[in-house]
């Protein structure tokens, strides 16, 4: 029944054109992605990842019916129709895809890193059950599959593997033969502190994502506060940003407002994201944005997001409440 809504929203897309659709007051735009690649990313089965072609393409779209603003202008009144790109997880083709395009067609954007995982320090839960997944498609295997089963992770929710069962997630790559270490040593998937600082250096935002992308919902709130700050202290003590900017990783959902106005009010970040898609925010200075990496047809997925904002508003239910 939830999802009801939303097939409603795609089906009356369709009736708008996409100028007079876009052209309508609305919160601003803020669509997110992880990475950009050419080929396959065996651990990013994840999401659905473009590649260079596409998201040149989607960038133009953007030019088309939005005017791209700054992080720092965010946090002032800004001009109807504007957007703001950002991009999770720190991944290094953030620096050898991403802003190499960005700069050529003049797109602002902040690129939020998980303070745990610069580096290559250590890898993301759910990047490791990718892998896993990866190994399994290709060679199945009753031991590792069987240890998984009996520990809550069955194959078929494997990409949704919670931070609470990494270490099952350690031992089944052990099973596997996976060494995730060495994967990090020589795909080295995350970008680098001396890449982080140039990306800065050429006019992007760095914000925290958290130190290592944990449900946040589902660890305590003095937990919760740890993951925050650790991320937030890296950020200023690496680059310093003028606007101190945070995502929640995954979502903001489950987590309470009071949470959220803490970490405003303890001055550990100015700006804070969320993942509702196109809606308006109760918090000051909390912004929900909009998850670009989907699956069907781009441009209808778009329309059909700012329809569902549409039907919400005409209902008031417009603006999250935390």
């Amino acid at each position: 029944m939830r999802h009801f809504p939303r097939l409603v929203s795609k089906k009356l897309s369709t009736l708008f054109s996409t100028r007079k659709l876009l052209a309508a007051k609305t919160p601003l735009f803020l669509p997110f992605y992880h990475t950009v690649s050419n080929t396959p990313l065996p651990h990013l089965l994840n999401y659905p990842v473009i590649n260079e072609k596409q998201f040149k393409q989607e960038l133009d779209f953007y030019l088309k019916y939005f005017k791209p603003v700054s992080l720092e202008e965010l946090a002032k009144p800004t001009k109807p129709n504007s957007f703001h790109l950002s991009f999770d997880d720190g991944l290094k083709e953030c620096a050898e895809i991403i802003a190499p395009i960005l700069l050529q067609k003049g797109i602002p954007a902040t690129f939020f890193v998980n303070s745990g995982f610069v580096d290559n320090k250590d890898l993301f839960h759910r990047y490791k059950a990718s892998l896993i997944a990866n190994k399994m498609r290709m060679h199945p295997d009753a031991e590792a599959e069987n240890y998984l089963h009996e520990n809550g992770v069955p194959l078929n929710a494997l990409l949704q593997t919670p931070y609470s069962k990494r270490e099952i997630l350690d031992h089944a790559a052990e099973l596997l033969e996976i060494d995730f270490q060495t994967f990090l040593e020589t795909q080295q998937p995350y970008l680098t502190t001396a890449q982080i600082k140039k990306l800065h250096n050429h006019g992007f935002s760095i914000g925290g994502h958290s130190h290592k992308h944990p449900e946040l919902w589902k660890i305590s709130q003095k937990k919760q506060l740890k993951q925050i700050k650790k991320s937030m202290n890296w950020v200023v003590e690496n680059v310093n940003p003028k606007v101190k900017a945070f995502a929640f990783p995954y979502t903001d959902d489950g987590v309470s407002g009071k949470m959220i106005k803490k970490i405003h009010n303890n001055r550990w970040c100015d700006i804070s994201f969320g993942t509702a898609g196109v809606k308006y925010d109760e918090i000051p200075n909390h912004f929900q944005r909009y998850p670009a990496e989907q699956t069907g047809n781009f441009e209808g997925n778009i329309k059909a997001e700012f329809v569902y904002f549409k039907l919400r508003k005409t209902i008031g239910k417009a603006t999250v409440k935390h």
